[in-house]
């Protein structure tokens, strides 16, 4: 699927609020279509509160959730006001998620 098609996925599950960081549409482009569906049903699982978020540690009104599948080392974090919205989703290479968690304090 292309990264435009995956986009309105996600916004039709969380809303149109969420922005789109890291290198996404890079890294949509490359990923097989099954880790591409199991991403959407990662964040579906988010939004449903099947998965349990983590509080960020250096942003308290920050909750956020870990995509970390095992046949890649595609990362993605999707990221929750507390009480809110989902804001954004991160998804990049484990070296750009491991800044990203830093910068939250994880």
């Amino acid at each position: 699927m292309l990264p435009e098609e995956i986009k309105k996925k996600i916004r039709e599950l969380v809303g149109e609020q969420i922005e789109f960081e890291g290198h996404f549409d890079k890294v949509i482009e490359q990923i097989p279509e099954n880790l591409q569906l199991n991403l959407i049903s990662w964040v579906k699982e988010c939004f449903e509160r099947k998965q349990e978020p983590f509080p960020a540690p250096l942003q308290r009104n920050l909750l956020v959730f870990f995509f970390k599948p095992k046949v890649t080392n595609v990362r993605g974090i999707l990221k929750k006001e507390k009480n809110s919205y989902f804001i954004a989703l991160f998804l990049d290479k484990h070296k750009y998620y491991d800044r990203e968690r830093k910068k939250m304090g994880f």
